[in-house]
């Protein structure tokens, strides 16, 4: 019986991939607003019923691209701290990790910023990334690298907050590399949370 669990879980897992692998491609290939759910079972090859287990609208498939995001972000920032990596280079790789994956697929990102999927207020997603920050911030108090001073809570929020602006700015407007962008506002943002020696 495991096997067949097993067996099923994967084709599930398979099936959910396929729909938004092709819903991406029919997104950057006609536009977010110009691809219907019926464009989208059509090319996947399944029927509307299996679209809608897996996303309960058009909508949900940024969403799934969002928590695959979120955890390249969690992969990044564990894997510094088992290397015991200094906590604001930690923010910064993690902060860094998303930033090449928005620029190797700018014109999703764009999508996602003109339909205001990464400005909707208090996602899961969101909430796991002030998690990430507030943590690593946490941590980095503790080890003394950051300022203790300074409200966990509110650090978290303010580079939140330079994260998802530089991401929608760059996403409409900058020439500039979406890297540097966030690195120059991180680097902001960590000098006034490093510890005072």
């Amino acid at each position: 019986m495991p096997d067949t669990l097993t067996r099923t879980q994967k084709r599930q897992k398979e099936t959910k991939e396929r729909i938004f692998r092709v819903a991406m491609e029919l997104f950057l290939k006609n536009g977010f607003e110009n691809t219907t759910v019926s464009d989208i079972t059509e090319a996947a090859d399944i029927g509307k019923g299996t679209f809608f287990t897996y996303f309960p609208t058009k909508e949900a498939i940024f969403k799934q691209l969002g928590e695959m995001t979120m955890e390249m972000m969690s992969t990044t920032a564990e894997e510094g701290i088992k290397a015991k990596l200094p906590i604001p280079l930690v923010l910064k790789n993690t902060i860094a990790a998303s930033a090449e994956w928005h620029e190797a697929n700018k014109p999703i990102t764009q999508q996602m910023v003109r339909l205001n999927v990464s400005t909707e207020p208090n996602t899961p997603n969101k909430r796991r990334f002030l998690e990430l920050l507030t943590n690593l911030i946490r941590t980095g108090q503790e080890n003394g690298e950051l300022n203790n001073d300074v409200d966990v809570q509110d650090a978290a929020l303010v580079l939140a907050a330079i994260y998802f602006t530089a991401v929608s700015f760059w996403a409409l407007t900058e020439n500039v590399t979406l890297q540097e962008r966030l690195e120059s506002a991180v680097d902001v943002v960590l000098k006034g949370l490093s510890a005072r020696p």
